[in-house]
């Protein structure tokens, strides 16, 4: 489980599972959360790297990269967590920064408005202090 990110759904319908008779192939199904940004968050990290892995895509996955957090962060002790950030290149530091996009709730759309990233974080019962080092999966272009 993640947060946010549930419910996620994904199945096939195999051939003729409910035409008998009627030529088909099978069918790839996902089911994405209804609240907007669970939605948003799962598509990035399932639909996309899907569609683009089924177009023949070598490496259908967006890309990676380490970003120093601008903020301070508190970790959820229940799921990992993906919040929406937007990811800069800080020049005095050298460095990739990320700063969350706001209220991180999955009802707040204007959260990902503006994300360029998602920070993974990982499930702990702790808060990050600024600068500390997380994964970002690049989700637009680095501004």
């Amino acid at each position: 489980m993640m947060k946010p990110g549930k419910p996620l759904t994904f199945a096939t319908i195999e051939p003729n599972a409910f035409s008998e008779g009627v030529p088909s192939s099978r069918k790839l199904v996902i089911g994405l959360p209804g609240n907007p940004v669970s939605c948003f968050v799962c598509f990035h990290l399932v639909v996309s790297p899907l569609i683009r892995k089924l177009s023949g895509f070598r490496s259908p996955h967006n890309p990676r990269v380490m970003v120093r957090t601008k903020m301070e962060l508190k970790l959820d002790p229940e799921r990992p967590e993906y919040h929406r950030a937007l990811v800069s290149w800080d020049v005095e530091q050298q460095a990739l920064t990320a700063a969350t996009t706001g209220a991180q709730a999955s009802s707040r759309l204007l959260s990902a408005r503006s994300a360029n990233g998602l920070l993974v974080l990982p499930r702990a019962d702790r808060t990050l202090p600024v600068g500390e080092e997380v994964e970002a999966i690049l989700i637009g272009q680095i501004l």
